[in-house]
């Protein structure tokens, strides 16, 4: 009997993970190429498409030095989404003991650094470690000589119904001050929505950083 109550607890537990979702508007589009992720292997989600896909191997170090020890670990992926190419680069340093790690700039250096040019214009993509549960990522994508602020974004760990958040993010929300402009969902096959209401130049704009995301690995996260 004990064992049945054990199975059946882990098959309710297994189909709630896999039924797990972000809660996205009407209109959301299902990435192909993403999860399970193949070496390389193209993207896309409705119109847009990666033309190509390169993503650098993954280097990463630890030196003991008795009382503490040093990291880091880093990667560079490249990939073109149209005729928008997105260089991207990850890059973390840590310092702890015994399998407990910190970033000893508190999140000051960022842990993606992404660039990409639409219509002769320049726009970065920048994520840094919080140092909290929920969002444990948060950044910005500014276009250099756009009116206005930039978009933020931030790390979403909450699928729909859960109480109790997930370390690891099911994805990222991307914001025009309170108003949610996209949503990239990282679980599952993966989903992007772009605000309708913007205009073109804007929806593309969200899709080169959705696909930057969509690739994104945390080098501290392992594979």
């Amino acid at each position: 009997m004990k064992h049945l109550l054990t199975i059946s607890l882990a098959l309710l537990l297994l189909s709630a993970c896999s039924t797990a979702q972000l809660d996205l508007p009407a209109g959301a589009m299902t990435v192909e190429g993403s999860n399970p992720r193949i070496w390389n292997r193209p993207i896309a989600f409705g119109p847009y498409r990666t033309a190509w896909v390169d993503e650098g191997t993954r280097r990463s170090w630890l030196a003991d030095l008795n009382l503490v020890s040093f990291g880091r670990a880093d990667q560079a992926y490249h990939l073109a989404l149209g005729e928008t190419a997105i260089d991207c680069h990850t890059r973390e340093f840590v310092i702890g003991r015994n399998g407990f790690y910190l970033d000893p700039t508190l999140g000051r250096s960022p842990l993606l650094v992404c660039g990409f040019d639409q219509g002769g214009a320049r726009t970065t993509l920048l994520l840094s470690k919080t140092g909290k549960a929920e969002p444990s990522l948060r950044g910005e994508i500014r276009t250099v000589g756009a009116d206005g602020p930039a978009l933020s974004v931030a790390s979403l760990h909450r699928p729909v119904g859960a109480v109790i958040g997930s370390a690891e993010p099911f994805g990222y929300e991307i914001r025009s001050g309170e108003r949610v402009v996209g949503i990239v969902e990282t679980m599952n096959r993966g989903r992007v929505w772009i605000d309708p209401a913007l205009d073109q130049a804007e929806q593309d704009k969200l899709a080169a950083a959705a696909a930057a995301l969509l690739l994104f690995r945390d080098p501290d996260a392992g594979e």
